[in-house]
């Protein structure tokens, strides 16, 4: 399900720009996003960033009198990207630090400076509400700085940047004619404390802020300045939620989360026709690839060794079909079936998927760190014959150059740091080649060391929580002929 801005687009566009707000795994939502943006039909680039937010500037959008149906298509695709903005003005950053300084100095400059970006805002208003003379207005104000942790977020721009913002937006749409505007209020003790949050996806849907007399106005931070966005469209959460939360079957401890879902099948490039596209996860578990990929209109496949796991699988799909009112697919019975990873190629045909997205069996569920020798017990005797075994089936029943979207362990231990299975030796023995996730020739890398990139092809990225004894690496391997 997709929501989005209600009224007809304006063209007040900066340079056709968007901003687009990433999840909370900051790196692999820009990879995702970059990959899209290279080798889809809607084609831009990446032209800034910080840790929670990405501008992209799009080729031929603006061409398209209707352009918000395609960033909602956008939206509607991408796992990582909780929400997009059509941009209308841009603070440098010097005026911002002149303006809100950490370090109070020069009252003169920072009351200029703060009448540079009030006259900015007031320039931008009419665009973000189209109609303002004699309505009444509602707003919310959200800032995303480029980092949570800088202490000039917590000290400046919750504190005095927000307050200041509330209050001369609401003063200005009073000035243009506005009959009364009101704001949203963050509770006040996050305010105090510096610790706030923007409001999420689902505050934009229940105070109804796609409608034409309300808005989320956006202030996001990079190192380069402050872009001022309306949000047009974002994703629902609740969605998501209820098919991970209430389908049949699931299992939480150890599930692929619907984001990451959705982030690996994105990387197969498969955006054109997948009602045409065939899908194979062949470690269903209880089904959260499949159930996304459905959703995102593949022919999907699926296979476990675990007869359980497949009955859980095909009870949670039909509960997906029930609750989306579609039918039942054609034989899905024999799509998803019981199969060892070793004999995959002896149940389905050669060079008969377009794609697989899969997270193979990772170990057990560790509730403490475990030892260094029995996670190498563990590899060597479990899990290296399984990803062997899945790429070798995988070279013969992938069509050439599909690719295999694939989760692999790092285990963090008690005596021995982190030990990682290296599954690219398999890939290369059964010609697979590695598909850097992220291409830095695309991306300009930040000043900050904590918004960097180390290397200028990035070939894996880690999806973990802070503590997570399993660590998940996603890789993205593609078939050589």
């Amino acid at each position: 399900m997709l929501l989005f801005l209600k009224y007809e687009p304006c063209f007040y566009l900066i340079m056709n720009r968007f901003l687009f707000v990433l999840g909370s795994n900051w790196q692999l939502s820009l990879a995702e996003l970059d990959n899209f943006l290279k080798n889809s039909q809607i084609i831009g680039r990446i032209t800034d960033y910080s840790a929670n937010i990405a501008i992209v500037e799009f080729e031929n959008l603006h061409k398209n009198k209707y352009y918000i149906n395609e960033l909602m298509e956008l939206q509607y695709y991408l796992g990582g990207c909780q929400k997009i903005a059509e941009i209308y003005d841009f603070v440098d950053i010097q005026t911002l630090f002149s303006a809100f300084p950490l370090n109070v100095e020069k009252f003169k400059l920072i009351e200029t400076k703060r009448r540079d970006i009030l006259k900015i805002i007031s320039n931008s208003l009419p665009k973000i509400f189209p109609k303002i003379k004699n309505k009444s207005i509602f707003f919310a104000v959200s800032i995303y700085p480029n980092l949570y942790d800088d202490i000039y977020y917590s000290e400046v721009l919750v504190k005095h940047f927000l307050p200041f913002l509330n209050k001369e937006i609401m003063t200005s749409l009073n000035e243009k004619g506005a009959e009364k505007s009101l704001y949203y209020k963050y509770p006040e003790e996050n305010i105090r404390s510096g610790d706030l949050n923007p409001i999420f996806p689902h505050h934009i849907i229940k105070y109804g802020l796609f409608n034409e007399d309300r808005a989320e106005i956006i202030f996001g931070i990079t190192e380069e300045g402050v872009y001022l966005a309306r949000t047009l469209t974002c994703d629902d959460p609740n969605f998501k939620k209820k098919i991970d939360e209430e389908r049949p079957f699931k299992e939480f401890k150890s599930a692929i989360s619907p984001k990451l879902a959705l982030i690996m099948l994105n990387f197969l490039n498969l955006f054109e026709e997948r009602e045409k596209k065939k899908i194979l996860d062949p470690f269903v578990g209880n089904g959260t690839i499949l159930l996304f990929a459905s959703i995102e209109d593949f022919q999907i496949y699926g296979s476990d060794i675990d007869e359980v796991k497949v009955k859980n699988t095909l009870r949670n799909l039909a509960w997906l079909y029930e609750e989306l009112e579609e039918p039942i697919p054609y034989m899905l019975n024999e799509r998803v079936r019981k199969a060892e990873i070793n004999k995959l190629s002896s149940v389905f045909n050669n060079e008969y998927f377009d794609g697989i997205a899969t997270e193979p069996e990772l170990g057990p569920f560790f509730n403490q760190k475990p030892y260094y020798s029995e996670i190498k017990k563990l590899i060597d005797q479990k899990l290296k014959p399984i990803f062997e075994a899945t790429f070798r089936e995988a070279s013969k029943i992938l069509k050439s150059e599909a690719r295999i979207s694939i989760v692999a362990p790092i285990f963090t231990t008690v005596d021995g740091g982190d030990l990682p299975l290296n599954i690219e030796e398999f890939a290369r023995k059964y010609n697979f080649k590695l598909i850097p996730l992220l291409d830095l020739n695309r991306i300009a890398n930040k000043s900050n060391q904590k918004l960097q990139f180390q290397q200028k092809h990035v070939k894996n990225m880690i999806d973990a929580k802070k503590g997570q004894i399993v660590k998940r690496k996603i890789f993205v391997f593609e078939k050589v002929n």
